[in-house]
């Protein structure tokens, strides 16, 4: 298996027509198609997040159907997948930055009773309920 890091996926989301973007475009292709086996993690997928909706501006709604593009990607593995899912659903319909979606959705994955935190952006997530210390 073959790990693919971030400066890959946005080029290929950034589309700039250039010469690099042409070869992660054949690249993805080939992933799709062919037997080779490919991962990634959720490390990259945050820093993926961050640089298309902070350095490029991308709106929300577009970064979240890039990462959806990713995890529905056939041959590439990411061991926190359904996290994720549960993540970009959550990021995309809340006004709550992705770290703390993700957070929320594994709390709820691993059936936490709780989240301890001063984060008030918790309360409007209704399934598990926020306390502070």
């Amino acid at each position: 298996m073959i790990f693919i890091d971030t400066n890959i996926f946005i080029r290929f989301f950034v589309s700039d027509g250039s010469e690099e973007y042409e070869k992660v475009e054949r690249f993805f292709n080939k992933v799709v198609a062919g037997n080779t086996k490919y991962m990634t993690n959720m490390m990259v997928i945050a820093e993926i997040v961050w640089v298309l909706g902070k350095y490029y501006k991308m709106e929300k709604n577009h970064v979240c159907e890039n990462i959806r593009l990713i995890l529905d990607t056939p041959n590439i593995t990411i061991k926190e997948k359904q996290i994720l899912y549960d993540t970009i659903e959550i990021y995309d319909k809340k006004n709550i930055d992705f770290i703390d979606a993700y957070n929320y959705a594994f709390a709820l994955k691993n059936s936490s009773s709780g989240i301890i935190s001063y984060g008030r952006h918790f309360d409007k997530l209704d399934m598990i309920k926020r306390t502070e210390p």
